[in-house]
């Protein structure tokens, strides 16, 4: 039996992280005028919706303009400048590592008009060689994941084969331990295994520590990364966490796998019980403004409660081991230790003493059981 036990995660995030492989993404476009010419000089705004904060710039001498490392969530653009109408894209939506392109074509008005259109989904982003896989929150949420666990997620990806439990997997034909996590642009690999550090390890495919599900914004797989992804060459996983914004939003969930639900094993004796198969996971999470427009709170929390029926069979000092290293010891005039005769009789349960003097001598079927408490905070 095993207890385990995580720690708080406490991430804090003020002003952008100066990371090699972004977790955000981008909005980029060309304006031009109805005669296809293009516009210099253009006043665009990106407006987040969730948190009405806003990024500005100016187009090029070329009419581009660029907006980098975009929190994800949906923007408002506003294109203005004189004697044109004022154009508006609602709901832009920004992705993990995506770029989003976003045509402008401004017309020329005698009055005040404004233009508005919304936006479409990227069908394919021409802008870059890396190829992104995005894993939206909500599909994240639906997802049977077994114990509620993120690296799963990798099963859902182009080119990912093996079994994903642990993040251990191949992609694309790389070795199975060769994909770059990174949770929010940060480190998340064990330096020793070269696998995820959070949300490894447990029981049955079921994690030791749990990143909260209700705290994944969106999953992302890149793989064709440019060079400065780096570490990996299998590609590079990140999971983005939620943030704050203006309004309040929270949530509340309660999981419960137990074998009195699954159908019994075919080969199971008759008028014997089934194995312990028990994983109970509860929480929430909540985000609210601390400043409006400027400083945000996000946090989550989730316990985890698990006890799991394995058997199988283990090598025990049976009494009959036992005599029969006396019996050796006898032979060579080595006299008996008290302490370990004693420990022998009080450290081992009765009924794993009573096997043969050879190996696998017992057949264990005590369960293993733990649990964890698992949290993040988050400020923007």
């Amino acid at each position: 039996m095993r207890y385990q036990i995580s720690v708080l995660v406490l991430l804090l995030n003020f002003g952008a992280l100066g990371s090699a492989q972004t977790f955000r993404g981008a909005i980029n476009g060309i304006v031009r005028d109805s005669s296809d010419a293009v516009v210099p000089k253009a006043h665009v705004v990106a407006e987040a919706v969730a948190t009405g904060i806003k990024h500005a710039t100016l187009t090029t001498s070329n009419g581009e303009f660029v907006f980098q490392d975009l929190p994800l969530g949906k923007y408002d653009v506003t294109v203005t400048v004189s004697g044109f109408a004022v154009f508006t894209a609602d709901n832009v939506k920004v992705t993990a590592g995506a770029i989003y392109t976003l045509p402008v074509r401004l017309t020329l008005v005698q009055t005040s008009t404004t233009i508005q259109v919304s936006a479409t989904a990227v069908a394919l982003d021409t802008t870059t060689e890396t190829q992104t896989t995005d894993v939206a929150g909500a599909s994240i949420q639906d997802a049977p994941l077994n114990g509620r666990d993120f690296t799963q997620l990798m099963a859902l990806q182009p080119g990912f084969g093996g079994y994903p439990a642990g993040g251990f997997g191949s992609v694309n034909g790389t070795r199975g331990n060769q994909v770059n996590w990174q949770i929010d642009g940060v480190d998340n690999n064990d330096l020793w295994h070269n696998i995820p550090a959070v949300n490894q390890g447990g029981v049955s495919g079921i994690a030791g520590i749990v990143l909260p599900i209700d705290a994944i914004d969106e999953f992302s797989l890149q793989t064709q990364s440019s060079p400065e992804a780096g570490r990996n060459p299998g590609g590079v996983a990140n999971l983005v966490i939620k943030s704050g914004g203006n309004d309040v939003h929270g949530s509340a969930y309660y999981y419960n796998r137990n074998e009195a639900f699954a159908a019994a094993p075919f080969f199971r004796p008759a008028g014997t019980p089934k194995n312990e198969m028990r994983n109970v996971q509860w929480g929430g999470s909540l985000s609210f403004p601390i400043i409006r427009n400027r400083t945000f709170f996000f946090g989550a929390f989730e316990k985890q409660n698990f006890t799991i029926g394995i058997q199988g069979l283990t090598t025990e000092p049976s009494l009959a081991y036992q005599q029969a290293a006396l019996g050796v010891m006898q032979f060579y005039g080595v006299p008996e230790n008290p302490v370990s005769s004693a420990m022998l009789k009080t450290l081992w349960p009765s009924g794993a003493l009573q096997g043969a003097a050879a190996p696998n001598n017992f057949f264990s079927t005590d369960p293993e059981y733990g649990y964890s408490y698992n949290g993040i905070v988050k400020l923007d």
